[in-house]
């Protein structure tokens, strides 16, 4: 594998990693930290509970192929802003495809629980990956910039 793409998938892990696992924690406690009470947690972890640790896995995966594609993106001299974003949404994808796939693996016997249950998860991808571009996506992507043009 070549040098300079190995220093961006590493830039991907060295940064991504420990925001991602950070906001993961922050948005599993949000509830208990607003309310103070852990009922909404625990009807949380009951119904996401196996996708969320499918996500958290599957995370350190993405952000592989995260760091592939935003270098590949900067070798394409692509604008910060798309390298950015194609950053974003691979991770993202990848990330969120294994959430609903345990999620569906769950509900096998009640489509319409899957359904109901894949709302919230549809409407977070979404606000996921506008986030994600311009906040982490773009500190990663810039950094991955930054070393490619040294």
């Amino acid at each position: 594998m070549e040098k300079q793409l190995k220093k961006s998938i590493l830039t991907s892990y060295l940064i991504g990693a420990p925001t991602g696992i950070l906001v993961i924690f922050f948005i599993l406690t949000l509830p208990f930290m607003l309310t103070g009470e852990g009922l909404f947690s625990l009807v949380f972890f009951k119904i996401y509970g196996y996708s969320t640790i499918g996500l958290l896995l599957s995370f350190f995966i993405a952000l592989f192929f995260g760091g592939a594609i935003a270098y590949q993106s900067v070798t394409n001299k692509d604008s910060l802003k798309i390298t950015s974003f194609k950053y974003s949404l691979v991770v993202n994808v990848i990330i969120w495809f294994v959430f609903c796939l345990i999620l569906f693996i769950q509900n096998l016997n009640d489509f319409t629980s899957f359904i109901i249950f894949l709302i919230p998860v549809i409407i977070t991808f979404f606000i996921s990956v506008l986030i994600s571009v311009f906040t982490i996506g773009l500190i990663i992507s810039s950094r991955i910039k930054k070393n490619y043009d040294k």
